[in-house]
């Protein structure tokens, strides 16, 4: 075997720990492959052609002094594997960390994303049939929708913030008692809502999707459960701009 690499070593370690590693004359360990090495401690032994390695001393891996090797461009944070070039099922969860293109939270910021992609879509249509009042809205939805994502890439908490002039307890209450601010009963969605009621629908359906994604990505996550409530009174949020849809409110 001509090259040593990380993913080798790691298979052999998982088998069995060792504390010594032999390297015949021919071999390369490749950078990885000797980071990984100093990091579990373990003594390598080197042999020139036609020799028979020598066990290693017990102060060995103090004692070997490698050259500080560069460091990797890229990291996965599930096993600690380096990566010069990004692997193609890999993405960035954040800065060089990577993970697997099926994590649940790249499955959340994917449905977050298409979210948006969304919004962007329906804020056209109310455009073009001059609500001006709605689209500003769904201005607001969609800024809301970026900063969840930019406080899940970013590790920060959510900032409290009021969302259509509205607390969390108003929101509740407005979603909940349509007759009494709207004058209106709840809605049962069917096609002859129009369009831009059928839209804001559709992004609701999108938000509960996305607060799956969001528990299976953070359920265990003390510090992220303000991502889940955030969605949930997005979903809130939606149902008000209905609400308000259907009571001539965006006319």
């Amino acid at each position: 075997m001509k090259v040593i690499t990380e993913s080798l070593l790691r298979q052999r370690f998982r088998t069995k720990a060792f504390k010594t590693f032999t390297v015949e004359a021919g071999q390369i360990v490749t950078p990885s492959a000797q980071q990984f090495l100093n990091e579990k401690s373990v003594a390598v032994v080197r042999t020139g052609k036609g020799e028979k390695a020598s066990p290693a001393p017990v102060a060995a891996p103090v004692a070997l002094a490698s050259p500080p090797q560069p460091q990797p461009k890229y990291v996965s944070a599930v096993d600690g594997g380096m990566f010069e070039t990004k692997p193609e099922h890999m993405t960035q969860l954040r800065g060089n960390a990577l993970v697997m293109k099926n994590d649940p939270r790249i499955v959340f910021r994917g449905k977050l994303d298409s979210f948006q992609s969304a919004i962007l879509m329906e804020q056209l249509r109310s455009i073009e049939l001059k609500k001006e009042p709605l689209s500003k809205d769904l201005d607001e939805l969609l800024s809301w929708a970026r900063e969840i994502m930019k406080c899940d890439v970013m590790e920060q908490p959510l900032p409290e913030t009021r969302i259509l002039g509205l607390t969390d307890p108003e929101l509740r209450d407005r979603s909940h008692h349509p007759k009494r601010y709207f004058k209106i009963g709840h809605i049962m969605p069917s096609v002859d809502m129009g369009p831009s009621l059928l839209g804001l629908n559709t992004l609701r359906s999108s938000v509960r999707e996305i607060e799956i994604a969001a528990v299976a990505a953070f359920m265990n996550n003390v510090e992220k459960q303000d991502m889940i409530q955030a969605l949930n009174r997005m979903s809130s949020v939606i149902y008000i701009m209905m609400l308000k849809e259907k009571a001539g409110v965006y006319k």
